[in-house]
């Protein structure tokens, strides 16, 4: 038997699973419309007001900034353990060893003045920015 004979037939099978599955699924549920079953559900509450709610997008950037910090973080701990062991054995000199991860976080730090001098890194604006931006044509 060929070997994409049973490749495509695996796949086949995947497909022809959940498919009926969804398939019964359809012909067996009750179907009752109401409109309550429509309604967004908060903890028994009474939904007021749109679903349209406008966020400010420094939640975003503090988010994506922690998210960059923590990834540089969880990359520096194996590398020291790596390279620790490395320089004590003599298999490799401390300058090979401490080049690449220091053009690394100097990479990193380019990235958070750049977005410290945005100003992505602050909270909420002060006073004077709010009338600066207000006084802007």
């Amino acid at each position: 038997m060929n070997q994409w004979i049973a490749v495509g037939a695996l796949a086949f099978v995947g497909l022809l699973i959940p498919l009926g599955m969804m398939a019964v699924s359809y012909l067996l549920r009750p179907s009752v419309p109401e409109t309550s079953k429509r309604a967004t559900y908060e903890s028994g509450e009474v939904p007021t007001g749109g679903t349209r709610i406008r966020f400010n997008i420094q939640y975003y950037m503090v988010a994506l900034l922690f998210v960059v910090f923590d990834i540089e973080t969880v990359l520096l701990f194996p590398w020291a353990v790596v390279y620790r062991e490395a320089v004590v054995s003599e298999e490799i000199s401390l300058v090979h060893a401490l080049g690449p991860m220091l053009l690394f976080v100097a990479i990193l730090f380019v990235g958070l003045a750049w977005a410290w001098r945005k100003g992505a890194v602050e909270w909420a604006q002060n006073p004077g920015q709010v009338g600066a931006e207000v006084d802007r044509p």
